[in-house]
Protein backbone atom coordinates (compact mmCIF):
# COMPACT_ATOMS: atom_id res chain seq x y z
CA UNK A 1 0.00 0.00 0.00
CA UNK A 2 1.24 3.50 -0.95
CA UNK A 3 0.98 6.06 1.12
CA UNK A 4 -0.17 9.27 -0.15
CA UNK A 5 -0.01 12.59 0.99
CA UNK A 6 -1.64 16.17 -0.55
CA UNK A 7 -0.39 19.29 -0.74
CA UNK A 8 -1.97 21.94 -2.15
CA UNK A 9 -3.94 25.14 -1.82
CA UNK A 10 -6.48 24.99 -3.99
CA UNK A 11 -9.73 22.60 -2.31
CA UNK A 12 -10.76 21.39 -6.30
CA UNK A 13 -7.61 20.60 -6.69
CA UNK A 14 -7.25 18.55 -3.84
CA UNK A 15 -10.92 17.10 -4.48
CA UNK A 16 -9.81 16.04 -8.24
CA UNK A 17 -6.44 14.12 -6.66
CA UNK A 18 -7.94 12.64 -4.37
CA UNK A 19 -11.32 11.38 -7.01
CA UNK A 20 -8.09 10.53 -9.02
CA UNK A 21 -6.70 8.16 -6.73
CA UNK A 22 -9.71 6.59 -5.60
CA UNK A 23 -10.75 6.16 -9.17
CA UNK A 24 -7.83 4.88 -11.16
CA UNK A 25 -5.48 4.02 -8.79
CA UNK A 26 -4.58 0.61 -7.01
CA UNK A 27 -3.09 -0.13 -3.31
CA UNK A 28 -3.11 3.63 -2.13
CA UNK A 29 -3.98 5.09 0.93
CA UNK A 30 -4.25 9.40 1.05
CA UNK A 31 -2.68 9.66 4.63
CA UNK A 32 -2.66 13.60 5.00
CA UNK A 33 -4.13 16.57 3.29
CA UNK A 34 -2.05 20.02 3.97
CA UNK A 35 -3.44 23.59 2.00
CA UNK A 36 -0.35 25.66 3.35
CA UNK A 37 3.47 25.72 3.57
CA UNK A 38 3.26 25.27 7.32
CA UNK A 39 0.44 22.78 7.35
CA UNK A 40 2.74 20.90 5.14
CA UNK A 41 5.63 20.95 7.12
CA UNK A 42 3.99 19.62 10.17
CA UNK A 43 2.21 17.14 8.28
CA UNK A 44 5.64 16.09 6.48
CA UNK A 45 7.48 15.66 9.64
CA UNK A 46 5.37 13.77 11.41
CA UNK A 47 3.58 11.28 9.26
CA UNK A 48 4.40 7.74 7.46
CA UNK A 49 4.15 8.05 3.96
CA UNK A 50 5.56 7.03 0.75
CA UNK A 51 4.42 9.78 -1.96
CA UNK A 52 4.03 13.47 -1.96
CA UNK A 53 1.63 14.96 -4.58
CA UNK A 54 2.79 18.74 -3.82
CA UNK A 55 1.66 22.05 -5.39
CA UNK A 56 4.33 24.54 -6.18
CA UNK A 57 2.44 27.82 -5.56
CA UNK A 58 1.00 28.00 -2.09
CA UNK A 59 -0.33 30.57 0.04
CA UNK A 60 2.26 30.85 2.31
CA UNK A 61 5.55 29.80 0.57
CA UNK A 62 6.18 27.62 -2.33
CA UNK A 63 6.41 23.34 -2.72
CA UNK A 64 10.28 24.32 -3.15
CA UNK A 65 9.84 26.26 0.70
CA UNK A 66 8.47 22.86 1.90
CA UNK A 67 11.46 20.33 1.25
CA UNK A 68 13.59 22.98 2.65
CA UNK A 69 11.98 22.88 5.54
CA UNK A 70 11.73 19.26 6.08
CA UNK A 71 14.36 16.40 6.92
CA UNK A 72 13.09 13.58 5.57
CA UNK A 73 14.23 12.68 2.12
CA UNK A 74 13.18 9.06 1.58
CA UNK A 75 10.05 9.41 -0.46
CA UNK A 76 8.49 10.04 -4.07
CA UNK A 77 7.59 12.92 -5.27
CA UNK A 78 5.38 14.66 -7.91
CA UNK A 79 5.24 18.22 -8.57
CA UNK A 80 1.83 19.65 -9.32
CA UNK A 81 2.11 22.91 -11.34
CA UNK A 82 0.14 25.51 -13.43
CA UNK A 83 3.75 27.01 -14.73
CA UNK A 84 5.09 27.90 -17.80
CA UNK A 85 6.91 25.95 -20.28
CA UNK A 86 10.33 27.37 -18.39
CA UNK A 87 9.44 25.66 -15.15
CA UNK A 88 8.73 22.32 -16.99
CA UNK A 89 11.46 22.28 -18.93
CA UNK A 90 13.73 22.87 -15.26
CA UNK A 91 11.60 19.87 -13.88
CA UNK A 92 12.64 17.92 -17.09
CA UNK A 93 16.43 18.66 -16.28
CA UNK A 94 15.96 17.43 -13.11
CA UNK A 95 14.12 14.54 -13.74
CA UNK A 96 11.51 14.99 -11.28
CA UNK A 97 8.54 14.17 -12.56
CA UNK A 98 5.36 16.80 -12.67
CA UNK A 99 2.13 17.10 -13.43
CA UNK A 100 0.32 20.63 -15.24
CA UNK A 101 -3.04 21.83 -14.22
CA UNK A 102 -5.53 20.92 -15.28
CA UNK A 103 -4.81 17.45 -14.57
CA UNK A 104 -4.99 14.96 -17.78
CA UNK A 105 -6.32 11.76 -15.87
CA UNK A 106 -4.06 9.74 -17.94
CA UNK A 107 -1.02 11.90 -17.48
CA UNK A 108 -2.05 11.20 -13.77
CA UNK A 109 -2.18 7.61 -13.95
CA UNK A 110 1.40 7.30 -15.61
CA UNK A 111 2.75 9.34 -13.00
CA UNK A 112 1.50 7.54 -10.18
CA UNK A 113 2.81 4.39 -11.56
CA UNK A 114 6.14 5.23 -12.65
CA UNK A 115 6.74 6.99 -8.75
CA UNK A 116 5.07 3.41 -7.43
CA UNK A 117 7.77 1.80 -9.34
CA UNK A 118 10.74 3.79 -9.32
CA UNK A 119 13.73 2.77 -7.49
CA UNK A 120 15.01 6.01 -6.30
CA UNK A 121 13.65 8.51 -3.71
CA UNK A 122 14.43 11.77 -4.33
CA UNK A 123 17.52 13.64 -4.49
CA UNK A 124 18.02 17.10 -2.76
CA UNK A 125 20.20 17.83 -5.58
CA UNK A 126 17.31 17.44 -8.04
CA UNK A 127 14.97 20.33 -6.61
CA UNK A 128 18.39 22.22 -5.85
CA UNK A 129 18.97 21.72 -9.88
CA UNK A 130 14.94 22.97 -11.57
CA UNK A 131 15.34 25.66 -8.35
CA UNK A 132 18.45 27.25 -9.80
CA UNK A 133 16.84 27.06 -13.60
CA UNK A 134 12.96 28.50 -12.57
CA UNK A 135 14.98 31.28 -11.37
CA UNK A 136 17.32 31.98 -14.49
CA UNK A 137 20.17 30.66 -13.24
CA UNK A 138 22.60 29.20 -15.48
CA UNK A 139 21.71 25.23 -16.24
CA UNK A 140 25.20 23.51 -15.79
CA UNK A 141 23.87 20.24 -15.02
CA UNK A 142 21.34 17.42 -16.35
CA UNK A 143 19.70 14.43 -13.76
CA UNK A 144 19.23 11.33 -15.50
CA UNK A 145 17.62 8.12 -13.52
CA UNK A 146 18.96 4.95 -14.76
CA UNK A 147 17.95 1.46 -13.44
CA UNK A 148 19.49 2.19 -10.05
CA UNK A 149 21.07 5.13 -9.52
CA UNK A 150 20.70 8.77 -10.41
CA UNK A 151 23.40 10.83 -12.11
CA UNK A 152 24.67 14.49 -12.59
CA UNK A 153 25.82 15.24 -15.24
CA UNK A 154 28.09 18.33 -16.62
CA UNK A 155 26.29 19.58 -20.13
CA UNK A 156 29.63 20.75 -21.05
CA UNK A 157 30.83 17.25 -20.92
CA UNK A 158 28.96 15.25 -22.83
CA UNK A 159 30.10 14.72 -25.81
CA UNK A 160 27.27 12.75 -27.72
CA UNK A 161 24.00 10.85 -27.54
CA UNK A 162 23.05 7.57 -29.51
CA UNK A 163 19.42 5.93 -29.91
CA UNK A 164 18.82 2.81 -28.62
CA UNK A 165 15.39 1.12 -29.22
CA UNK A 166 13.92 3.25 -27.05
CA UNK A 167 16.67 4.21 -24.68
CA UNK A 168 19.57 6.80 -25.39
CA UNK A 169 23.43 6.46 -24.60
CA UNK A 170 24.81 9.11 -22.73
CA UNK A 171 28.52 9.24 -23.79
CA UNK A 172 30.60 11.65 -21.46
CA UNK A 173 34.34 12.95 -22.32
CA UNK A 174 35.65 10.85 -19.58
CA UNK A 175 34.33 7.34 -21.66
CA UNK A 176 31.67 6.94 -19.23
CA UNK A 177 28.43 5.46 -21.16
CA UNK A 178 25.00 6.22 -19.13
CA UNK A 179 21.90 4.61 -20.62
CA UNK A 180 18.73 6.18 -19.90
CA UNK A 181 14.75 5.45 -20.53
CA UNK A 182 13.92 8.33 -22.42
CA UNK A 183 14.44 8.80 -25.97
CA UNK A 184 16.70 10.63 -28.23
CA UNK A 185 13.90 12.97 -29.10
CA UNK A 186 13.31 13.65 -25.52
CA UNK A 187 16.81 15.37 -25.10
CA UNK A 188 16.92 17.21 -28.43
CA UNK A 189 14.02 18.89 -27.45
CA UNK A 190 15.69 19.36 -24.00
CA UNK A 191 19.34 20.42 -24.24
CA UNK A 192 20.39 23.65 -25.74
CA UNK A 193 19.75 23.50 -29.69
CA UNK A 194 23.14 26.40 -29.60
CA UNK A 195 25.33 23.28 -28.29
CA UNK A 196 23.79 19.92 -29.49
CA UNK A 197 22.77 19.27 -32.93
CA UNK A 198 20.97 16.06 -34.57
CA UNK A 199 22.72 14.93 -37.59
CA UNK A 200 21.30 11.24 -37.68
CA UNK A 201 18.18 9.77 -36.60
CA UNK A 202 20.59 7.52 -34.28
CA UNK A 203 23.03 10.54 -32.83
CA UNK A 204 22.80 14.27 -31.10
CA UNK A 205 25.89 15.63 -30.62
CA UNK A 206 27.86 18.05 -28.94
CA UNK A 207 29.22 20.46 -31.83
CA UNK A 208 32.24 21.68 -29.19
CA UNK A 209 33.51 18.29 -29.30
CA UNK A 210 33.44 18.27 -33.35
CA UNK A 211 37.04 18.50 -35.24
CA UNK A 212 36.35 17.90 -39.05
CA UNK A 213 33.65 16.85 -41.53
CA UNK A 214 34.28 14.25 -43.87
CA UNK A 215 32.31 14.57 -47.51
CA UNK A 216 32.89 10.82 -48.27
CA UNK A 217 29.95 8.93 -48.75
CA UNK A 218 27.41 11.32 -48.32
CA UNK A 219 29.72 12.62 -44.79
CA UNK A 220 30.45 12.12 -41.43
CA UNK A 221 31.46 14.46 -38.26
CA UNK A 222 35.13 12.86 -36.53
CA UNK A 223 34.74 14.16 -32.76
CA UNK A 224 37.92 14.60 -30.84
CA UNK A 225 37.26 11.19 -29.18
CA UNK A 226 38.31 9.82 -32.59
CA UNK A 227 34.66 8.70 -33.20
CA UNK A 228 33.42 8.75 -37.01
CA UNK A 229 29.56 9.31 -37.26
CA UNK A 230 27.36 9.14 -40.00
CA UNK A 231 25.67 12.49 -41.48
CA UNK A 232 21.98 11.83 -42.50
CA UNK A 233 21.96 13.18 -46.04
CA UNK A 234 18.77 15.52 -45.01
CA UNK A 235 20.92 17.08 -42.11
CA UNK A 236 23.99 17.61 -44.04
CA UNK A 237 23.62 21.37 -45.42
CA UNK A 238 21.93 22.68 -42.21
CA UNK A 239 24.82 20.74 -40.22
CA UNK A 240 27.46 22.27 -42.92
CA UNK A 241 26.09 25.82 -42.06
CA UNK A 242 25.65 25.55 -38.29
CA UNK A 243 29.30 24.11 -38.04
CA UNK A 244 31.53 25.87 -40.62
CA UNK A 245 29.22 28.21 -41.93
CA UNK A 246 29.19 27.22 -45.87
Amino acid sequence: MVKVVIVDDEHNAVIILQNYLERYIQDVQVVGVANSKQEAVALLENTSFDLVLLDINLGDGSGFDVLDSITKTDFKLIFITAYDEHAIKAFKYAAIDYLLKPINPEEFIEAIDRAKNAHNSINPKQIENAVQLIENKTQEKIVINSSHEIHFLEISKIVRLESYKNYTDIYMHDGTKITSSKTLKFYDNLLPETSFVRIHQKHLVNTAYVTKFLKEDGGYLVLDTKEKLEVSRRKKEGLLKLLFNQ
